[in-house]
């Protein structure tokens, strides 16, 4: 539905004004996800005292099944998306709906791993940090002056790596068992009394990725990764492919 009215509002003003229109639509999707899970559900299918409005659920509270995964998901995305853009609009002073699509990808990268065994609350929060995370990562790649125009390490990188410590922090012993039955005994999350056994496994984890991430040489990051392992560069301009296949002595 937002798409559509995306697509007449657009058509609708000066092309100067689209990208300005473009994000109240955006706008309009992230706060009306984030409010329909916390109060909308609940009007239109709580339990309900009389035959027309619901009184129950609100914010999901009594929502045990494992399979709101994507309730949770959907609540950190939107959130992230909509602490990105004011977050950013209270930093550089304009608005951005690219800042909106980076800060909900990154809610959603962040939620991931902690989806099926966190509370709807935990996931709201989960997104919060997440767009912090992602805006201060952006501004360290600025003074690191390191080369990703799509924030790859910042969106993946860094809210991937928060999204695994919330889960050590705030996964529910009830959902983990639920969600990994005939397993009793299973860590869970620090805040939630499971201790910082899980904690310390997710911080190994996090380090173990990284020092991964290191067996790529230098030569191979100048090079790009197209061309050294997938055979060849995506887009070609130029005689620089085969200069650099000589370089690498690759046929």
């Amino acid at each position: 539905m937002q798409l559509g009215f995306a697509m007449l509002c657009a058509g609708s003003v000066r092309a100067k004004n689209t990208m300005n229109i473009m994000l109240t639509n955006v706008l309009d999707a992230a706060a009306g996800g984030l409010f329909y899970y916390t109060f909308g559900f609940a009007l239109a299918c709580g339990s309900p005292s009389n035959g027309f409005i619901g009184q129950h659920f609100f914010g999901l509270s009594k929502f045990s099944s494992p399979s709101f995964d994507y309730v949770t998901t959907t609540l950190a995305g939107y959130t992230a998306a909509l602490t990105t853009l004011f977050g950013k609009r209270l930093l550089a002073g304009h608005w951005n709906v690219t800042d909106v699509c980076n800060g909900l990808l990154g809610g959603f990268a962040a939620i991931t791993g902690g989806c099926s065994v966190v509370d709807p609350w935990a996931a709201v929060l989960c997104g919060f940090v997440s767009a912090w995370v992602l805006i201060g990562c952006n501004k360290l790649a600025e003074k690191l002056h390191y080369d990703d125009p799509l924030e790859a390490t910042q969106l993946h990188g860094g809210c991937g790596s928060w999204g695994i410590i919330f889960t050590a922090l705030f996964a529910k012993e009830a959902y983990v068992n639920e969600v990994y039955p005939g397993q009793p005994g299973r860590p869970y999350g620090l805040f939630m009394g499971g201790g910082a056994r899980l904690l310390a496994a997710h911080i190994v984890q996090i380090l173990v990725i990284v020092a991964w991430l290191l067996r790529i040489s230098a030569e191979e990051e100048m090079a790009g990764m197209d061309m050294t392992s997938h055979g060849g560069l995506a887009y070609v301009y130029t005689d620089h492919e085969d200069e650099v296949k000589k370089q690498l002595g690759v046929v």
